[in-house]
């Protein structure tokens, strides 16, 4: 208990366990949502609604969410935003416990808490370069990107679904509990999370004006404006193949659905380990390097999947994929927060998440379309393509500092 203690001295440590509570609270709450909505309504459209509507919000806010994240203190941010989803979730346990949760208050509440955070994840991104050295950026940034993959996809949906087994309630109230330790967490960090200054002629300027600027400022800097609309490619394609990836497990692979569950926490342990090597890997290589090798070993593996009928086949490229993409993930952030200027950092990325969140959207959906016209294997071969020519043009583009 010491030792722990000892090891949140730190105010990153701190601010690392705030973002892991928050990031497992969401994996426990994703796993559950659709779960309950099952027990109302057999409809399958209606309880896909349900994810869906929790990824509607970078859609219609994402890009205006950086403007009040570079308006306001992060930190004061995060611990409304915090404090508004964990009082939402325990109306809806309340609701549970009372047998009159409905359809409509699921979805508000799915809603709700993925414009939390859809806003929190933007503040969050802000919050590192004021913590740590700019020499530590990679290894912060790994490390984070580690506790959201833990949280978000392996620990998180496995607690939820195993809580909501012993009784639909557990789930949203270990969520609320999380997220009210994250607030705590964030309370004892140092004040150093306040809006920048405002530059001369910029002062009580709209929140039009805001947004546009940051717009300009992302479109007229090509390093980030190419690693940008890849990041939006990569989403696309991943999330085509990973919409149909358990039909593809049943039938084609021939597994029970159990393993489905089972080659998912494999793939998560690659970006996990990640989190241990890839700031390392990152310094050596540097960063246009890192990114390229990340793409690269996600379209191979892409391919690799597709054209396996092997189950260990399968969970090693799940494995080297995950890791690939939070190698990408991990460099692509740290590239932003080196380059953005701080008082832009928070639009920018909104930006960012913004299209990569509306990316990952519209491929799931035409995934999904392409497996039912030509096959399930067909989203991870076509994919595989288009992510290998993306990567040649990024390179061939940035040879200079690649080369």
């Amino acid at each position: 208990m010491a030792t722990f203690a000892s090891g949140l001295r730190t105010p990153f440590a701190r601010y690392w366990l705030s973002g892991f509570l928050a990031d497992f609270g969401d994996g426990v709450r994703l796993a559950a949502f659709p779960l309950l909505a099952a027990e109302l309504t057999r409809s399958p459209a209606a309880v896909a609604a349900v994810t869906a509507v929790q990824g509607l919000p970078w859609l219609l806010l994402g890009g205006g969410l950086g403007v009040v994240v570079d308006r306001t203190d992060r930190r004061r941010l995060m611990v409304t935003v915090d404090t508004a989803r964990a009082a939402v979730i325990v109306a809806l346990a309340a609701a549970i416990l009372a047998h009159s949760a409905g359809l409509w208050m699921i979805y508000l509440t799915a809603f709700v808490t993925g414009a939390g955070s859809a806003l929190r994840d933007t503040a969050a991104v802000t919050c590192v370069p004021r913590l740590v050295q700019p020499d530590r950026l990679e290894q912060a940034n790994a490390r984070l990107i580690a506790g959201q993959i833990v949280g978000n996809e392996l620990a998180g949906p496995a607690a939820g679904g195993w809580l909501f087994g012993l009784a639909a309630v557990l789930p949203f109230a270990v969520n609320a509990g999380t997220l009210g330790i994250a607030v705590l967490l964030l309370l004892t960090l140092p004040g150093v999370f306040g809006a920048l200054p405002r530059q001369q002629g910029t002062r009580g300027a709209s929140l039009w004006h805001d947004f546009t600027e940051g717009l300009r400022w992302l479109w007229q800097h090509p390093d980030m404006r190419d690693v940008t609309i890849v990041a939006g490619l990569v989403s696309a394609l991943d999330a085509a193949w990973f919409a149909v990836l358990v039909l593809f497990v049943v039938r084609d692979l021939h597994r029970q659905p159990g393993a489905y569950g089972l080659l998912l926490a494999i793939g998560a342990l690659g970006g996990v380990a990640t989190g241990g090597v890839g700031a390392a890997l990152t310094r050596r290589l540097g960063p246009w390097r890192s990114l390229l090798l990340g793409g690269a070993a996600m379209a191979a593996t892409q391919a690799g999947l597709g054209l396996t009928g092997n189950v260990v086949v399968a969970a090693a490229m799940l494995f080297i994929s995950s890791g690939a993409w939070a190698l990408f993930n991990v460099t692509a952030v740290t590239m932003r927060q080196r380059q953005v200027p701080a008082a832009l950092l928070g639009r920018v990325s909104s930006l960012f998440g913004t299209v990569t969140r509306g990316a990952e959207a519209l491929g799931a959906v035409a995934g999904g379309a392409l497996a039912a016209a030509a096959g399930i294997r067909a989203p991870m071969l076509a994919g595989a393509p288009p992510l290998a020519v993306a990567v040649t043009v990024l390179a061939w583009r940035h040879r200079r500092v690649t080369a």
